[in-house]
């Protein structure tokens, strides 16, 4: 059991991520939040594991596993300006039954009729739980955070099957790397937009970008929160756990998030 509970631990971790970062990004500008928040977890899984990044193969897994990563969370955060944290995570714990369907069409690996029935209850509960109530209408943070579950769907089934192929340390390493470099990209890209297009017609990602970045105590608090304890610390542990069991299991313990 001792993977499983490891995974436990990460969705303890993972759901607090979306009361923290709703709070950041309320005034703080994504993109930025984003480098800054992986560039510090980067620096401290380099001098930690730097040295043992050996090998084209594990650099390889590393590179897809971050860009997947960064990718959902950059729909995530923008995701979470707009909506608020309790349906960020409904719409996000939509990856639990659409891992199998990725699973199948990519590998036909077909799930046990058990995992079928946990995937189906799973699903069933979190609609309970965080459906938004009061006539919640859906917007486009909605719609950031439904491409956000998807490609976390695609990101679960990845790491199941390459993370067990390397030692989970120098492999959160390269992911974290991979992630701060996609963010890095996203964020020169933003401005770039914000010097060359007038205000009125920036998109909207480029508009948060412009927003001032305003230092503060609880700013610092809670991105070094994030960086250690919900990026070093979560990437590692889930790497490490689902190296050891398949992916619409790992789906399935993700759901307690």
């Amino acid at each position: 059991m001792r993977p499983e509970l490891v995974l436990v631990g990460v969705t303890v971790l993972w759901g607090s991520t979306f009361i923290v970062t709703k709070d950041i990004v309320r005034d703080a500008p994504p993109m930025l939040y984003l480098v800054l928040r992986f560039g510090l977890a980067a620096v401290v899984l380099l001098a930690l594991y730097g040295r043992r990044i050996r090998g084209r193969r594990l650099i390889v897994d590393g590179v897809i596993l971050g860009v997947l990563n960064s990718l959902g969370l950059v729909l995530q955060v923008l995701g979470q300006v707009y909506t608020t944290a309790s349906k960020s995570a409904f719409i996000t714990s939509l990856n639990t039954p659409l891992v199998p369907l990725v699973a199948l069409a990519l590998y036909r690996t077909r799930p046990s009729k058990p995992q079928l029935v946990a995937v189906g209850l799973a699903t069933l509960g979190l609609m309970l739980l965080t459906y938004p109530t009061g006539g919640a209408r859906w917007n486009a943070g909605d719609l950031y955070t439904a491409g956000c579950a998807l490609i976390y769907a695609f990101t679960i089934v990845q790491i199941a099957r390459r993370a067990p192929r390397h030692d989970a340390r120098p492999l959160t390493a390269v992911q974290v790397v991979a992630a701060t470099l996609t963010f890095c990209c996203a964020l020169a890209l933003a401005k770039l937009c914000i010097r060359t297009i007038p205000p009125a017609a920036l998109p909207e990602f480029a508009r948060l970008e412009a927003r001032p970045f305003l230092v503060t105590e609880r700013l610092v608090v809670e991105s070094v929160y994030m960086a250690i304890f919900c990026t070093v610390l979560t990437f590692g542990l889930q790497t490490w756990a689902m190296a050891r069991m398949s992916a619409t299991h790992a789906a399935i313990v993700f759901a307690l998030e």
